[in-house]
């Protein structure tokens, strides 16, 4: 038997972040082309049913957008024999079930939302050579669970030693979620042979003879979601092993890349240096099979270079976000760049000068971890009291402005520590 798992659709969301180049494309490279490209991965693998865990759709308020795409897939599935097991997730508690209802006949032709109303519900499947497996899934009850859904224990297992999977949408190990809160100690302990969980957007379940863990997002659609993203099939040989392996399916993808200013000659070599980098990632991602027909890039200029204030004018008048490099299909995008590259001066020789310059060099040196951490520690949530109270002005709280974390904030200081570094050094003739 063959099953093909996937979490986190999220159909009706929208990929953010992409270029003007691209926006036209924002639909073939969201969740609609990612379920399309799901359901003839389903088709073209033969196999005996989907697995589906939570959020399938984005809002509740996405139901008609939902709905085309999600009944022409589940058509193709159930003509070709293909079941449909889903869970609902918090995002489409009251969605799904709606869907599954509006499409008329689906509950009898093989599409099952299991667990409604938060109570655990077991499904059979049978496949072609005779493997049978039991599906065990909870779906949300509301667009809130605080409560443990494994709290009150699961059913019985049936009376044939059969493999048994659970599906389930949950917060792990996060104390106090409102969004059914487990632990992995419980999971490990269930009675169940296969965990496949939805809700966080990172994939990290492992294969082995007892997968369990978070499926990931079918397609990242913001630079939060960095990495491979797809779906998995599970293989369910008739003795009941469990064979697990990764899918990479996704239209759109976002990567990190790190480009070196060491040795530069001057700030027009950055443009090629990024190029570089880009086609060395090319490489890379093709030769793990990359499906992707776009991938976002964040750059990182780092390393040391005399010319850093120049690089800085030079990324400000020919910003490189904004337009797409095309390689074999896969166009390329930059979506954000910071310039970490510090200056060729010796901080630690500055730090010790009784001067602004020498301050400034003795606070980089505190926020690389040359230091105190407690006062380091002080440094950030000090900075990041002062931005809280920014974000609290009416206009942002409006927006829905988020204050940064403090790795944003560690970094939003250092910025502005080299930014003022370097005009300093200029000042003194010291600088480029």
């Amino acid at each position: 038997m063959k099953l093909l798992c996937a979490a986190d659709v999220h159909l009706g969301r929208q990929p953010a972040r992409l270029p003007e180049a691209l926006a036209e494309r924002a639909r073939e490279l969201g969740p609609a082309a990612a379920w399309r490209r799901l359901v003839e991965l389903a088709l073209e693998e033969h196999v005996d049913a989907l697995l589906l865990a939570g959020d399938v759709v984005d809002q509740d308020d996405d139901f008609f957008e939902a709905y085309t795409d999600l009944r022409q897939g589940v058509e193709r599935l159930i003509e070709a024999g293909v079941r449909v097991l889903a869970v609902a997730g918090n995002h489409d508690t009251r969605v799904l079930p709606r869907l599954v209802e509006a499409v008329e006949g689906l509950a009898a032709k093989g599409v099952t939302l299991l667990g409604r109303d938060g109570r655990w519900e077991a499904a059979t499947l049978t496949g072609g050579e005779g493997a049978r497996v039991e599906v065990l899934g909870w779906s949300f009850p509301g667009a809130a669970a605080p409560d443990d859904p494994l709290a009150a224990g699961l059913p019985p297992r049936g009376p044939e030693p059969i493999p048994r999977i659970g599906l389930l949408h949950c917060d792990r190990d996060q104390t106090g979620s409102r969004y059914a809160p487990v632990r992995s100690a419980e999971l490990a302990a269930a009675p169940v042979d296969a965990w496949l969980l939805g809700h966080v957007h990172k994939p990290d379940i492992v294969p082995g003879e007892r997968p369990m863990g978070y499926l990931g997002s079918l397609v990242g659609t913001d630079p939060s979601e960095p990495g491979a993203h797809g779906a998995w099939l599970l293989d369910v040989a008739p003795n009941g092993r469990l064979e697990l392996r990764s899918v990479p399916l996704a239209p759109l993808r976002w990567e990190s890349l790190s480009v070196p200013l060491d040795g530069l000659e001057e700030a027009g070599e950055v443009p090629v240096r990024v190029t570089a980098a880009i086609d060395r990632l090319h490489g890379s991602l093709e030769a793990e099979g990359l499906q992707a027909k776009a991938v976002g890039v964040g750059l990182a200029l780092v390393g040391r270079t005399a010319l850093r204030a120049e690089v800085a004018r030079t990324l400000a008048r020919d910003d490189p976000r904004g337009s797409s490099v095309p390689h074999d299909g896969t166009d390329y995008f930059v979506h954000a760049w910071r310039l970490d590259a510090l200056p060729e001066h010796d901080l630690e020789a500055l730090a010790r000068e009784p001067s602004p310059a020498g301050l400034l060099a003795r606070k980089l040196r505190l926020l690389h971890g040359d230091g105190d951490p407690e006062e380091r520690e002080a440094l950030v949530r000090a900075a990041a009291r002062r931005l809280a109270a920014v974000v609290e002005r009416p206009y942002l709280i409006a927006a829905g402005t988020q204050p940064p974390d403090d790795a944003h904030v560690a970094e939003l200081l250092e910025e502005a520590a080299l930014d003022a570094l370097d005009a300093l050094l200029a000042q003194k003739g010291e600088g480029p």
